[in-house]
């Protein structure tokens, strides 16, 4: 006989929300794109999913493996071998959790944690509730190679930690914390984890990297060029340990040709001749492109952008002239703020330790572990 559990309208009033806790022990991930109301997801596991609060207070065993889920006339319903569940709560107060990973289908990944879902624009946003750590392991091979040196790793673990809880609220309006994307920190699950990586976060499990008792804005990017970026130079944010200064383990250079294929990307047809002016780190701050029509002037990060962050990889280049084109030679990729990944790897390769690594890029920061 079909079980129906109906949650009556008196759950919307519930206090028990994840969004409220600020120890940070837990985080909720947008994952995957969001899904059309009327379209169905497949949850699976191993063990059997269950219904919880979100502190973890059993609810109900739905004695299923899988389940499936929809959203219609704006309502989350659940269906499972002989379960249903109408009405499941849309701000995070209810989860389905196992003891094993669960898989997605509209995503193709499995998650550790939990699964809950929220209603935006009309659309089902799938929510994995996991602990800080877990999050990590899916983060850290995304962000590095698991095959780098142990100690670069457990720095790139300490930043994406403290990044993690320094942006805990970004979208806190749409009922979660971060998402999966490159807007917060790219996050694959369970499914890219390695050992490595693993052993990085373990090894680091709870320390935080701090800056007059606060946690510190670990920014990171791919090399500095030789030279780190200050953020009051790139963003205009005044931010004591994130300065200017010589980067010795992180080099990085490439080359670009401007010429007429590619003129009209900057809004130009002919170019006359090219002019930049520099900030304190030696990156280009503004560019002025000389043409028959007068001069256009262009940020270093715009140029930058119209002409493809792949291609001209940073703002730390020169520019000259190369008979009707012009050559590009750069070093460096990325906006050079922060933690270079280059760098710490060139560091660790040197005997340096992660606390090193994080010293050398963040200055006048400490490493303190989060009890």
């Amino acid at each position: 006989m079909k079980k129906i559990l109906v949650i009556a309208a008196f759950l919307l009033f519930l206090s028990v929300n994840v969004f409220a806790k600020e120890n940070y022990e837990r985080i909720d991930i947008k994952v995957g794109s969001s899904v059309n109301s009327g379209s169905k997801i497949q949850l699976e596991s191993k063990e059997p999913l269950d219904i919880y609060t979100s502190d973890f207070q059993l609810i109900h065993k739905t004695n299923n493996k899988k389940l499936e889920v929809q959203l219609k006339d704006n309502n989350i319903n659940i269906y499972g071998n002989n379960y249903n569940m109408k009405n499941f709560p849309t701000n995070g107060t209810f989860i389905i959790y196992s003891k094993s990973p669960i898989k997605v289908s509209s995503v193709k990944r499995s998650y550790r944690g939990a699964i809950s879902f929220r209603i935006n624009n009309n659309k089902l946003d799938i929510i994995n509730n996991v602990d800080m750590d877990s999050y990590l392991k899916g983060v850290l091979p995304k962000e590095m190679s698991p095959s780098f040196p142990l100690e670069s790793l457990k720095a790139q673990a300490l930043c994406s930690r403290s990044f993690a809880i320094n942006n805990y609220n970004k979208y806190i309006k749409k009922g979660y914390n971060l998402d999966d994307t490159t807007n917060s920190q790219v996050y694959r699950g369970v499914d890219v984890e390695d050992k490595r990586t693993n052993k990085a976060v373990d090894e680091t499990k709870g320390e935080l990297v701090l800056y007059n008792g606060k946690v510190a804005e670990t920014i990171f990017g791919a090399s500095s060029g030789g030279f780190t970026a200050s953020a009051k130079d790139v963003w205009g944010s005044d931010i004591p340990y994130l300065v200017s200064k010589e980067d010795g383990f992180s080099t990085y250079d490439w080359e670009y040709k401007l010429n007429s294929k590619n003129f009209s990307k900057l809004g130009v047809d002919k170019i006359t001749g090219i002019k930049t002016t520099l900030d304190d780190s030696r990156r280009v701050k503004e560019v002025i492109i000389e043409t028959d029509a007068g001069e256009k002037k262009l940020t270093g990060n715009k140029f930058r952008s119209l002409l493809g962050n792949t291609s001209v990889k940073s703002t730390l280049f020169d520019i000259e002239k190369n008979g009707d084109d012009y050559l590009i030679r750069g070093r460096g990729y990325g906006h050079g703020v922060g933690m270079s990944q280059y760098g710490a790897v060139e560091m660790a390769k040197q005997g340096k330790l992660y606390r090193d690594i994080i010293g050398f890029y963040f200055p006048g920061t400490i490493i303190e572990k989060n009890n």
